[in-house]
């Protein structure tokens, strides 16, 4: 008998071996073996659903806020469609507390940002420079699972003259439509409504528009 009829022959004894094993095996443990399999598999499905970033908001969908799609990381919300935004309140990277209740009149941005985010850091100078041009304009940053110290560094060395409230464990981007990944950066209408939505870095030339657009809605 040659080596592959031997491989054969064996393949086949241990395939008998285990079906005879298996129909040997008492009921209640094939039931068992059965439930054992039907309880993992629903443990790797709650797993991926947890990893996937699910929170009270849908934030990948934009949690109903109805966002509509401009360029590939801008979406905008026609007047009609608009929903207050969520509530952000709590103390600041400087220490005082702060709400955005305060800033209702006026048209805001509202920056997710981290001093360990290498895009943060990129689109930091065009944010610091839009501020400085629209004094009109609140800018409010929320700074996203940060250590504080890092984050005051940060703040002093990059000159941010807006204030920034800590959100130190992520319960308040929870509420927000904020996408997986920083930075996310929303503007609100000067009702305190989600207008626009930028994901990722955001430049100058994109907001530009986008606060032309809601000034002329005024």
């Amino acid at each position: 008998m040659d080596g592959r009829q031997n491989a054969r022959v064996t393949s086949g004894v241990l395939r008998a071996r285990g079906s005879r094993a298996l129909h040997s095996r008492p009921l209640g443990f094939v039931c068992a073996v059965c439930a054992w399999v039907l309880v993992a598999s629903a443990s790797v499905l709650a797993t991926a659903a947890c990893s996937s970033g699910t929170d009270s908001v849908d934030q990948a969908a934009g949690g109903g806020f109805g966002f509509v799609q401009q360029a590939p990381n801008s979406e905008f919300v026609p007047v009609g469609s608009r929903k207050p935004a969520p509530d952000l309140t709590g103390p600041t990277v400087a220490g005082p507390d702060l709400s955005l209740v305060h800033f209702r009149g006026k048209i805001a941005v509202v920056n997710f940002w981290a001093s360990w985010c290498a895009p943060c850091r990129a689109e930091t100078p065009g944010l610091i420079r839009m501020a400085a041009d629209n004094p009109e304009v609140a800018f409010v940053g929320v700074n996203e699972k940060d250590n504080l110290s890092a984050a005051r560094a940060f703040i002093r060395d990059n000159g941010v003259t807006y204030p920034s409230v800590v959100d130190r464990i992520g319960t308040l981007a929870a509420r927000w439509p904020v996408p997986p990944g920083l930075p996310s950066t929303f503007v609100l209408d000067a009702e305190g409504r989600l207008a626009a939505r930028f994901t990722g870095g955001v430049l100058p030339d994109e907001l530009v528009p986008v606060l032309a657009r809601l000034r002329a809605e005024t």
